[in-house]
């Protein structure tokens, strides 16, 4: 294909916030390099940016008021998924083609491991409204049976119902996690079963595209087309097209310019430079196309072919104010050509109509005038803010030229020609129906079907959007940070995620517990109606209930939380009530949150991503930034930067976890794409490391977690391509069985302590849920308790159980001279005591892991048995 790159265009427009105007702060000489902007660049003019603003969790105060930064969330989001896959010294992407580079680790290491059984979790279900599981950004519909059609998610791939919307498929369980912003449905379908899809994330670039695939047995298997990018090349795909007459002839319109094939993706050409974000075909025409820029450094503008898309005349330009641009057309009259722009602060500009095919528009909704904003978050249209450079859409009606649909935050609904607007359905349901916020796509599937995806999932109208239908059940799509399971009962989860809140799976059901961003979350290991879930940049509510009631915790740190995108706690693993926090320092807190203290004086000048504490000595901490690792012996009084020796090439660390006995014994994993090193051990507290990568594919590493009851040291790993496993000295294999190749962000384990088999991992995955499957059990790990349940002495009181290591046991049956033993769960003998006091024994096993442990009295020839848990 022929690949001329428009570097003044789309290599600047590589994140979710294009339309704001700090990305004018870098300077002309980047935006004309060829070797385009990077990370840390684009960070440093974000931050000029909004420097003067003061945000603080997206808002910023003016007169008096708190105003939502506009683009700020998405920014920042955006900034959390690339921190750590773009070079860690120079913040330039990856060049690397994410499908090519999964088909190329997958024939060299074989089939996936079959010692998993990965099973989906969810969620799957929602209440709909404020509620919701993910964001779609595109929907076709098969040529001929209105019961079928498909979805395009973010991360989650492309999706297919046959019963309308009542169980769905994925179609993209094989490729790496990909994003799906326009699909082609060929008009023969039903006989050669042909799909196209643009890959990648249109509006917020939460993963680039590879370009256009093909597949000719309905979305089983995929093939490349002769359109593929690499992801340093930033890459997003704004609209889909295939010629109504010729589907040879397609066209992809993208940040970078518009491509075009006339043999059926074989061979691309690219026909326009520019930076367009939307694309319509004139109703009735295989040769006229209309095309809407973006403003960058000048007006945004409709460029007009009327060749089939081989050349191109800008035909008319937007106020200098009007920034993204959507179009849409009626097959009812195909001279109409509708319009609306955002302007620079994302609020509306205006609603334009064309009566003469684009030749001359008349401005029929002045966003500038009070009430008119139809992209903002009142319901009266009276703010002046909103989001349109990242959710903006419009379509009219296919059998009345007049009916128009805008989608913003909200949707709205115009019958005379977009003069005036009339609310079709409200974020929170302020007057109208609730339907979930930030609208992406719009279509008409006949005339009276109507749906739209938003971030919340796809939705249908019958009647004119009178009532809305939430028609995402079924579809697992949801983008997890991070989750926390109960130690108590297994399959009781609570997960972060991105744009869906926090949400809790119990008995089998899922509950919306905490709204916005959700982050890390927790559950007591001891009380598991004790939980704490996160916002964004560390904002942390606990519940003692079960989120019938809750409390802002972190609003008891002087100053206020002021953490990385996803901030990182935990609690004590030898004291529940005991919790840090990383933020720009190590908060401590003795009372669940109650009060705070201080414990790291660093001064660091990044905010803390990582936090372990070693389980079995609660004063030994690691924590690092991205970049540097520190560690602490003595609870936080002293702090010592372990990150010397630390091998080079070693990248961005992303996680940290610590040995269950051995304090000294540490693990960290890292980002990047441009190295091998993946995870690192050392077993001397951080003195010397050795790199255990070894089978690991060259993508980054997300997680670390250890089975503490596994007796040949099994660690797992997730990754951008799944799960791995290694166990002793064996090279990490996949971990990978039923489970999709996508990006699993943590894994966390409950652990059975009577029977290791039943012992459960679970997996956060970024676009396709969460996941679950049995651990496996090694040959030398004994799975029989030492005793079976009813031969537990009811007689023997425990205190306290459970316990931090020191505990009492009382009988009237125990003497002086009782032998006691104490065995762990797999029955190995680790204390022998003889006891010296009448009535009771007094127990040290601090230090031990934590885990159930047997304790055999034998007195007067008589043995009693029973069991303690250590936390």
């Amino acid at each position: 294909m022929k690949k001329t790159f428009y570097i003044l265009s789309f290599l600047l427009l590589s994140t979710a916030l294009n339309a704001q105007p700090w990305v004018d702060i870098i300077s002309a000489e980047k935006k004309d390099s060829k070797e385009g902007y990077t990370l840390h660049e684009v960070q440093q003019s974000f931050q000029e940016y909004w420097k003067p603003y003061d945000i603080k969790n997206g808002y910023y105060t003016q007169d008096g008021e708190q105003i939502k930064a506009g683009g700020w969330k998405q920014f920042k989001r955006w900034e959390w998924f690339w921190e750590t896959r773009v070079d860690a010294k120079t913040g330039k992407f990856p060049e690397v083609n994410t499908i090519d580079l999964l088909n190329s680790f997958n024939q060299q290491k074989g089939a996936k491991s079959d010692l998993a059984n990965w099973q989906n979790m969810g969620p799957n279900s929602s209440t709909g409204g404020y509620a919701g599981l993910g964001r779609i950004n595109v929907i076709a519909f098969h040529p001929s049976d209105a019961n079928t059609y498909w979805i395009g998610a973010p991360s989650g791939g492309l999706w297919k119902t046959t019963d309308d919307g009542e169980s769905w498929t994925s179609l993209t369980e094989e490729l790496p996690v990909i994003g799906v912003s326009g699909i082609i449905v060929a008009d023969d379908y039903e006989t050669s079963n042909t799909l196209f899809i643009a890959t990648g994330d249109r509006d917020a670039g939460d993963n680039y595209s590879v370009g256009v695939l093909k597949s000719t047995d309905g979305g089983l298997n995929w093939q490349s087309t002769g359109l593929t990018f690499d992801v340093s090349s930033r890459y997003r795909i704004t609209r889909f097209l295939a010629d109504p007459a010729d589907e040879n002839i397609m066209l992809a319109s993208t940040n970078g310019g518009i491509f075009r094939t006339t043999d059926g993706g074989v061979n691309w050409d690219m026909v326009q430079e520019g930076l367009f974000f939307d694309m319509e075909f004139m109703p009735g025409s295989s040769t006229v196309i209309y095309a809407a820029t973006l403003n960058y450094q000048e007006s945004p503008e409709i460029y007009k072919t009327e060749d089939g898309g081989a050349t191109w005349t800008s035909t008319y330009s937007f106020p200098a104010d009007a920034y993204r641009v959507e179009l849409a057309v009626s097959q009812a009259n195909a001279n109409y050509l509708y319009a609306i722009a955002c302007n620079t602060s994302s609020a509306t500009e205006g609603v334009y109509q064309s009566t003469d095919n684009g030749e001359n528009f008349t401005k029929t909704l002045d966003g500038s005038l009070a009430g008119n904003n139809l992209l903002g978050y009142e319901s009266d249209g009276s703010d002046s803010g909103g989001q349109g450079w990242y959710d903006i859409t419009l379509s009219a009606s296919p059998s009345d030229e007049n009916t128009l649909w805008v989608g913003g935050i909200n949707t709205w609904k115009s019958t005379d020609g977009g003069v005036n607007w009339t609310l079709s359905s409200h974020w929170w349901g302020d007057g109208v129906q609730a339907v979930h916020a930030d609208k992406h796509y719009m279509e008409y599937q006949n005339d009276t079907v109507f749906f739209e995806g938003n971030d919340g999932g796809i939705y249908k109208t019958t009647d004119g959007g009178s009532t809305w239908e939430d028609l995402t059940n079924g579809m697992i799509i949801s983008q997890i940070y991070r989750i926390g399971p109960s130690q108590q009962n297994a399959d009781v989860v609570m997960t972060g995620l991105q744009d869906n809140g926090s949400k809790l799976i119990f008995n089998g059901s899922w509950f919306d517990v905490k709204g916005g961003d959700g982050m890390e979350c927790i559950i007591d290991y001891t009380d598991e109606t004790v939980q704490y879930g996160t916002y964004v940049n560390g904002q942390i509510d606990r519940t003692t209930n079960t989120w019938y009631t809750s409390t802002d915790i972190s609003a008891n740190i002087p100053g206020g939380p002021n953490g990385a995108w996803v901030t990182p706690y935990v609690l004590d693993p030898n004291n529940n009530e005991t919790i840090f926090v990383g933020y720009e320092e190590l908060w401590k807190s003795e009372d669940r949150g109650d009060s705070w203290t201080e414990i790291s004086n660093l001064e660091l000048t990044d905010k803390i991503r990582s936090v372990a504490v070693a389980p079995s000595n609660s004063d030994v901490i690691y924590m690092s930034d991205l970049y540097y690792l520190y560690k602490t012996t003595d609870g936080g009084q002293t702090w010592d930067d372990i990150n010397a020796n630390i091998p080079a090439e070693a990248k961005q660390i992303t996680y940290i976890t610590v040995d269950h006995e051995n304090p000294d014994k540490v693990w960290i994993t890292f980002g990047g794409y441009d190295t091998v090193l993946r995870i690192m051990e050392s077993t001397d507290g951080g003195t010397t490391w050795t790199d255990i990568s070894a089978g690991l594919p060259s993508v980054p590493a997300n997680c670390v977690v250890q089975n503490k009851l596994s007796s040949d040291g099994q660690l797992f790993v997730g990754t951008d391509f799944g799960a791995f496993i290694k166990q002793g000295s064996d090279d990490w294999v996949s971990f990978n069985q039923n489970l999709p190749s996508v990006i699993v962000n943590e894994l966390e384990i409950y652990y059975d302590l009577e029977n290791m088999s039943n012992s459960t991992m679970y997996a956060a995955t970024y676009g396709r849920g969460l996941w679950k499957t049995p651990i496996p059990v090694s040959s030398d790990d004994d799975t029989t308790p030492v005793f079976e349940l009813e031969d537990e002495d009811e007689s023997l009181e425990i205190f306290p159980n459970p316990s931090n290591g020191l505990f009492t046991v009382q009988s009237a049956k125990i003497s002086e001279g009782s032998m006691v033993k104490v065995y762990d769960i797999n029955g190995k003998l680790i204390k022998e005591i003889n006891n010296n006091q009448q009535g009771s024994i007094d127990i040290d096993l601090s230090g031990h892991t934590t885990g159930v442990y047997i304790i055999d009295i034998e007195a007067n020839a008589e043995h009693m048995k029973a069991k303690v848990m250590l936390k």
